[in-house]
Formats: C-alpha cells, sequence, structure tokens
C-alpha cells in the first residue's frame, strides 16, 4: 500500500508538472496569429528557389524566383485573398488570388484549390507553409499534375509605394 501511494504521489507530481510547463497551444484562427500572418506578407517579397516535380521526381533546383505580395485579406466566412503584383508589359498590376489559409499553431498554411491565377487559362494548387518569415511549399497545374513544383525561401518586407 505504502508502495502504491509513492507511486501515485509521484505520478501526480509529473502530471501537475507537464500541466504548468504546456505552452498554451492558439486555437484555429485566433486574432493574434492571424495579425502575424497578415503582416508578415504586407509589402512583401518572397524570395528563393523552386524545382520541379515529375514522376514523382524532384529536379534540379533553380534560383531567383521571386514573388511580390501587397497584402493579405480575410473575408466573410473565412475566406482569404492574396493580392499580388504581377508585370505585364511595362505596367505592374495587384491582382487577387482566393485562397484557404488554416493554422497549425503559429505556422499558416495557404491552400490553393484549383485557382485560376495569373497568365494563361491555367488553374493551380497549392500548399504552402508560412513561418518566421520563411515559406516552403508544393504547387501543381490542376490538370496536368506533371507541371508541378516545389518552392521555398525567405520573405522581407518594404513600405508600399
Amino acid at each position: 500500500m505504502k508502495k502504491l501511494l509513492c507511486n501515485l504521489s509521484v505520478f501526480a507530481s509529473l502530471l501537475i508538472c507537464c500541466l504548468v510547463a504546456t505552452p498554451v497551444v492558439k486555437a484555429q484562427g485566433e486574432g493574434d496569429i492571424e495579425a502575424k500572418f497578415i503582416a508578415m506578407l504586407k509589402n512583401a517579397t518572397l524570395k528563393g528557389t523552386w524545382a520541379p516535380v515529375a514522376q514523382g521526381r524532384l529536379g534540379s533546383e533553380k534560383g531567383n524566383d521571386s514573388y511580390r505580395i501587397t497584402r493579405v485579406e480575410k473575408g466573410d466566412g473565412g475566406k482569404w485573398s492574396v493580392v499580388s503584383i504581377f508585370k505585364y508589359g511595362d505596367r505592374e498590376m495587384e491582382f487577387p488570388i482566393a485562397c484557404s489559409v488554416k493554422f497549425a499553431g503559429d505556422t499558416a498554411v495557404l491552400i490553393l484549390d484549383n485557382v485560376r491565377a495569373g497568365p494563361g487559362k491555367a488553374n493551380w494548387s497549392a500548399r504552402v507553409m508560412f513561418h518566421d518569415d520563411v515559406y516552403a511549399g508544393r504547387w501543381w497545374e490542376t490538370a496536368n499534375l506533371e507541371h508541378s513544383g516545389t518552392i521555398a525561401g525567405t520573405i522581407s518586407r518594404s513600405e508600399a509605394k
């Protein structure tokens, strides 16, 4: 009996330590996490590399991949929009891209599902993770899975023009 009480006491102490030491996990879509994501992509340039994926194999990494984002906006019903800047000839145009954003703790995952984006008639899908000014993900042409790849890089911000 004395051994059982001792074991229960040790177990209870460990349980209390675990509960006290466990960090607070933020809920999906909690305001400060969303605000940090929005701030990370305000007037942002994503610069890094990409690599093609074909027949289940990762191809050679290509450098100098760059994307400009003016802002991200959360709309009604949890829908999001990424407003990117595209160059068309000698003009720059803002182009909103509809997406979903989910959060795994403090990490944002941007989800594109069969979205027409950029020039041409192709629809695209992607999953891109954002955390502490770093991004990484996978993209593919929805109708042609052999036209796909990975992206990864860092995020910097500038003052609005």
